[in-house]
């Protein structure tokens, strides 16, 4: 019993004791509204330069190719939005359950920050998630050209 005492503490210890790297909260906190950005930017010059280049219409349209590319564009960028949202759950989560588990110090103010800021991210990366998926409702909803 003292044993299994003395393993869990130190799990305890080493979950708790595990800094979760600045750049891994960042990456998320990043990754879905790059991924939404980057989805409206590429899709909206495809269609208009499928439908409409250079001003003039075109005879032959390509819209079904371009729906076809936006179609993939916007699966790939809700899985990297999904990807990310998850990540920053569980940056945020971990930077909170290490502030709460961690005795209190001097330096509480710094484990705090960066929980809020995980926190921030993880509201930005559900924000932009929901665009993420209104947009790809609207490429459903909305014809090409």
């Amino acid at each position: 019993m003292v044993i299994s005492m003395a393993h869990s503490t130190q799990e305890q210890r080493t979950s708790v004791g595990t800094p979760v790297a600045p750049w891994r909260v960042f990456l998320a906190i990043l990754a879905v509204p790059a991924a939404w950005t980057l989805q409206v930017c590429i899709a909206e010059a495809l269609v208009a330069q499928s439908c409409f280049p250079y001003d003039a219409p075109m005879r032959a349209s390509f819209a079904s190719a371009a729906l076809r590319a936006v179609v993939g564009i916007s699966a790939a960028a809700l899985l990297v939005g999904v990807i990310g949202t998850f990540f920053s759950w569980r940056n945020w989560r971990r930077l909170v359950d290490r502030a709460r588990n961690v005795p209190p110090r001097d330096d509480d103010t710094l484990l705090n920050g960066e929980a809020f800021i995980a926190k921030v991210g993880f509201m930005s990366s559900l924000l932009f998630l929901f665009a993420l998926v209104a947009t790809d409702v609207a490429v459903a909803l909305v014809s090409a050209c």
